[in-house]
């Protein structure tokens, strides 16, 4: 049975601060995307479990968003409920760090350099939220998330909140069990990081260099999802993509980057259809002339059929 029900499209439209047919693509890096059946942003991370819970009883489809950097929506949008979580909280205490599932990870750097805490400077390279971080397990410079993760909260629908250790999480690089595994489904709330005690300045020094460096090296400017494709063991999606002649190449208005090729940018009007077209013939041209198999590491959501 559908859920489209009255009694559940009611209580979709009564949700505080809720609005129909609100358009994605202002949500996501790649300012690509259809429109969400119904959009919510919430604050409290309390609220939002409630919401999360109230949906699976009613057998309502819904999507947790964060900051959007990860993600290629759909030109028909999203079926249900989108949810964009802007939970923001954080505590410090001692070498550990306590961050809601909303904080971008980019704020969280640049907090741990000022309590003093060095080990997670690398973090300035990811511009998502740290719910989608561990999600994930986010990295950059060399560092993944399972490096500096204690535990994850979360909720899980129908029983409630739980605490996952990194066991449980079955972090690995660039998925978890949140993404992939027994876990799909669940909601992060927040995340415990622990850290070293160091020198703030110095960490707030490391953090400008490696910005500069990705400006120099990666089209952070435009508008884009980061990473396309996992990096294949002992070798690099971008050398690949480059290697196989698609440097530069374009599908309507998606452009693989000259600048870095494991980048896709919307060079101004580009849809998702235009991304997925581009990117299905890239792990063409890549399989035919090396045999590999790109992975993407971008996520495909909505209505696709």
């Amino acid at each position: 049975m559908s859920w489209r029900t009255k009694a559940n499209r009611d209580w979709l439209a009564g949700l505080p601060e809720v609005v129909p047919g609100h358009p994605l693509a202002r949500h996501t890096s790649f300012n690509i995307g259809g429109p969400a059946e119904f959009f919510v942003e919430i604050g409290r991370t309390e609220l939002l479990q409630e919401i999360v819970e109230e949906c699976g009883r009613r057998g309502i489809p819904r999507l947790l968003l964060g900051a959007g950097t990860n993600l290629l929506v759909a030109d028909a949008g999203v079926e249900g409920l989108v949810i964009r979580c802007a939970t923001r909280e954080h505590r410090v205490t001692g070498n550990r760090v306590s961050a809601a599932a909303g904080l971008k990870m980019l704020r969280l750097a640049r907090i741990c350099a000022d309590a003093d805490l060095t080990g997670f400077e690398w973090a300035i390279g990811v511009p998502g939220t740290v719910g989608g971080a561990v999600y994930q397990d986010a990295g950059c410079w060399g560092v993944e998330m399972r490096e500096v993760l204690v535990e994850a909260r979360g909720y899980v629908p129908g029983q409630g909140p739980v605490s996952w250790d990194l066991a449980q999480l079955q972090l690995g690089y660039r998925t978890s069990a949140l993404r992939e595994g027994r876990l799909h489904g669940c909601l992060v709330t927040s995340a415990v990081i622990e850290l070293r005690p160091g020198d703030g300045a110095r960490s707030r020094a490391q953090m400008a260099a490696w910005t500069e460096q990705r400006t120099r090296t990666q089209p952070i400017k435009t508008k884009n999802c980061g990473s396309v494709f996992k990096n294949p063991a002992g070798d690099s999606a971008g050398r690949l993509v480059e290697a196989a002649g698609l440097k530069g190449a374009r599908q309507g208005a998606a452009q693989v980057s000259e600048q870095h090729a494991n980048f896709i940018i919307n060079t101004g009007g580009a849809t998702a259809a235009d991304v997925a077209a581009l990117i299905e013939r890239i792990q063409t041209a890549v399989r035919e002339r090396f045999g590999i198999e790109l992975e993407t590491e971008v996520e495909m959501v909505g209505r696709w059929g």
